[in-house]
């Protein structure tokens, strides 16, 4: 064990885990919770430090709290938990001799697993391949899964005729109707009034685009005119459907599409409310298993939700525990619906509203109150609960005291940890209450 102490700093329930998890590895750990440069400085005047861990879900507190160690201390090694991928690079390199551990990057894969499998422990990508992570609490197990065959074009077609975006809707059926006028107008131009085809079409295209009506229309016969008159005038509901569509969706901020990544899946699909980081990694990691995804959230400016429509993934805006929004998600033919947002009482009421639309469901939910997630458990059994605190708490406490292991994964409620070498073991507080 080091024979100086470790330097935890940060508040909030994570870092409470960390603390126990460093206590429960026989660990000296001297905690500040909100501390002040003076107060770090005293801790390094002391005496030495081993290494020093900052744990926080604000990344800029990470951020000034990590600076404040550096400046006590030039060398000490550092963990600090951050989530921006595109700066913990840079945060590294400018701080140095510092290790970015993200409870988001730790908890994604927990979470996946029972999406697709109440069994699996965790899921990753390798080679294309979606491989299930599970373990008896002895060895380590890893088999591929079996996804349900994706029909790509009845997904295409799912996509196209039952969209979720109104707008999308009032777009695709409004060039739909359009297209069938100008069909109709053309075929029967050309039986009744004995024009070409290409005169025909020329005629009906005109009168599609109010230009001005097929010249030999006049000299055809009275049903005729009532047909074509008739055409015109559901011609202009359409056009009013498809300018409506087209408008909308030049002015509006686009989260889903009609086709494409950013079309809301309608089958076989893992519904994921809560565009945290933890939401966000988690839809990344599934989309890079191949597996089809939504995202909802209640917060259309959302950091997160940006980041998510440059990614191309599907975002609907909305409360998760809407019952109509679940059934227009197509709950009833979803693999799972994940409740991963930062409030754990958010996530028991999405949970419970889906089980009241479909009593069958898969249900994943994350919290991160440990007493809750106890009580969870043995008094709801609403679904699989995931404590990403404590899940996260054990493999930074582990890999801070010098633990060579690299990931987590849960079997039977309990956290163990994965090493390099495939073993596994159960972490500190995998079993406290």
């Amino acid at each position: 064990m080091p024979s100086h102490p470790i330097l935890l700093l940060g508040e909030g329930d994570l870092a409470d885990e960390v603390r126990a998890a460093l206590e429960a590895l026989d660990a000296d750990v001297v905690r500040l919770v909100k501390p002040t440069q003076r107060e770090v400085g005293e801790v390094f005047d002391r005496g030495g430090v081993e290494r020093a861990i900052v744990v926080s879900s604000d990344d800029a507190f990470a951020l000034r709290t990590a600076l404040m160690v550096r400046d006590a201390d030039s060398d000490v090694e550092l963990f600090v938990t951050y989530d921006d991928q595109e700066t913990s690079e840079q945060l590294c390199e400018r701080i140095g001799n510092c290790r970015v551990v993200s409870m988001a990057g730790i908890v994604a894969p927990t979470l996946a697993g029972p999406c697709l499998d109440a069994d699996l422990g965790a899921i990753k990508a390798a080679d294309g391949r979606i491989v299930g992570v599970s373990t008896d609490g002895e060895k380590l197990n890893q088999s591929e899964v079996d996804l349900p065959h994706r029909h790509r074009v009845r997904s295409l077609l799912r996509a196209l005729f039952l969209p979720y975006d109104k707008s999308a809707a009032l777009l695709f059926y409004g060039l739909i109707g359009l297209l069938v006028i100008l069909v109709v107008e053309t075929v029967t131009a050309s039986l009744v009034l004995d024009q070409s085809i290409v005169d025909s079409f020329y005629g009906a295209a005109k009168t599609l685009v109010t230009v001005d009506p097929n010249d030999k229309v006049a000299d055809g016969p009275g049903w005729f005119k009532t047909f074509v008159a008739v055409l015109m005038l559901v011609a202009l509901v359409f056009e009013a459907f498809f300018t409506a569509g087209i408008v909308n969706r030049l002015i509006g901020r686009r989260l889903t599409g009609l086709i494409g990544r950013r079309a809301v899946p309608r089958r076989d699909h893992v519904i994921v409310v809560g565009m945290g980081q933890v939401g966000l990694r988690l839809c990344l990691l599934l989309r890079e298993c191949g597996i089809a995804v939504v995202a909802v959230d209640d917060q259309e400016e959302g950091e997160n939700v940006g980041y998510a429509r440059e990614a191309g993934l599907p975002v609907v805006i909305g409360r998760g525990g809407d019952p109509s929004l679940l059934h227009r998600l197509s709950l009833g033919k979803a693999l799972a619906i994940a409740a991963v947002t930062d409030n754990d009482v958010e996530n028991l009421s999405i949970g419970m509203s889906a089980l009241s639309i479909e009593e069958d469901a898969r249900i994943v939910l994350r919290v991160g109150d440990g007493r809750l997630a106890n009580e969870t458990r043995s008094l709801f059994k609403i679904g699989i609960v995931r404590d990403v605190h404590r899940i996260a708490a054990s493999l930074i406490a582990a890999q801070a005291t010098g633990s060579k292991a690299n990931a987590v994964l849960c079997h039977d409620d309990r956290t163990h940890l994965v090493h390099e070498d495939g073993t596994v073991e159960e972490a500190a507080l995998a079993a406290s209450t």
